[in-house]
């Protein structure tokens, strides 16, 4: 701010020559942490997040506010939007899905794989009003933006640190806006949306509440309302392979350690049923197979990865889902990410059935498309 003030004005801030007045507290605690004397005026009525968090809670808020105030949230339909707008509650007290997250690595494990991301959802995507739900660092927006420039793009998450990266990057367009929501949530007006994209996001809806599929089924309805009749659902994320049961031979000493804190914590430490076969094998699901060798490499943040379902659902269900919510399937298809197999799953572990006979190496991630109709 001080180099602000210097740029325009020409004068230089100090605690020495400067004193402080704002009605807006957090500003205060801000120059008082820097040494500045802060001018002490007692503020009356409700501060700005205050007024708005007592509107959306349906309390009593007009006795404080001054009649400027009230007369800008009593035109039509103010009121009304800005409890749509702020009505999302947080799910912990940082906003953020998790506690003590490493966004540098976690936002680099998401753009790894963002060129493979472009391969297989750009072709689906309807110009217009694209809805990129879960945007993390908005570097799939920053593409999009650069392949789509006539089109307006709006980047929904939860996290306000990954908004903040997102409002730092550079974008191909202006027509480019942020916003804080629940990516279940209806979080663009209803039936305006040409595209709404879910990349590496509806493994979290699921995980972080409380592994319900449920919320799958709500976030899939409530973009089905964002979207405009002949609009495209993208979804890229995690799969189940078909239940079966595999055997898998860890062939290294850390990765059978860590399937050893994999089988108790997964799932908030629900854990994995399995049968020692040997030292270095057991014997397990399909799909608790798959989540252990997905996840088994994320070290960094193992305290939160230990505790997503990857793939909730196999790519059948996938389509039922989508079928459920009022979509028409148009894609369906299991990819393999030929970098994760060769270095992560190549010589840390064998998977074969019951028999011996080797499997092949299970998808590490699904594309989903569905249109909504047009009728």
């Amino acid at each position: 701010m001080g180099d602000a003030v210097k740029a325009q004005c020409g004068r230089v801030l100090s605690p020495k020559t400067t004193h402080v007045y704002s009605a807006n507290r957090d500003v205060d605690a801000l120059f008082q942490a820097k040494g500045f004397t802060i001018v002490t005026q007692e503020v009356k009525g409700l501060t700005p997040h205050e007024l708005v968090q007592r509107i959306v809670d349906g309390r009593e808020w007009k006795a404080d506010a001054s009649p400027e105030t009230v007369a800008v949230f009593e035109r039509p339909g103010v009121i009304d939007r800005v409890r749509a707008i702020f009505h999302q509650k947080l799910l912990n007290d940082d906003g953020e899905l998790g506690h003590l997250r490493d966004f540098t690595s976690y936002g680099a494990q998401m753009d790894a794989s963002l060129r493979q991301k472009l391969d297989e959802l750009v072709r689906w995507v309807k110009p217009g009003n694209i809805v990129d739900k879960g945007c993390g660092t908005g570097k799939l927006m920053v593409e999009l933006s650069r392949l789509f420039p006539d089109s307006r793009i709006a980047g929904v998450d939860l996290s306000r640190e990954f908004l903040r990266v997102c409002d730092e990057n550079t974008y191909a367009t202006d027509e480019v806006t942020l916003v804080f929501g629940n990516v279940i949530d209806v979080c663009v007006p209803p039936g305006t949306a040409s595209t709404v994209i879910f990349s590496s996001v509806m493994h979290e809806v699921h995980s972080y509440s409380g592994y319900k599929t449920s919320e799958i089924d709500r976030a899939l309805a409530n973009a089905f309302t964002e979207l405009a009749p002949g609009g495209h659902l993208l979804m890229r994320d995690g799969v189940s392979p078909e239940p079966a049961t595999w055997r898998l031979e860890l062939l290294d000493q850390q990765t059978r350690e860590t399937f050893e804190r994999f089988a108790k914590e997964f799932r908030q430490g629900q854990g994995v049923r399995f049968t020692r076969i040997s030292e270095s094998v057991v014997e397990l699901s399909s799909h608790d197979a798959n989540e252990f060798i997905c996840k088994k490499d994320y070290l960094k943040n193992w305290h939160i990865e230990v505790h997503e379902e990857f793939g909730p659902w196999t790519l059948a269900e996938w389509k039922a889902g989508l079928e459920r919510a009022g979509f028409e399937p148009m894609h369906l298809e299991e990819t393999r990410n030929a970098w994760i197999v060769k270095n992560r799953y190549e010589g840390k572990v064998k998977v074969t059935d019951t028999a011996g006979v080797v499997v092949p190496w299970p998808a590490t991630n699904c594309v989903v498309v569905g249109r909504k109709p047009k009728r």
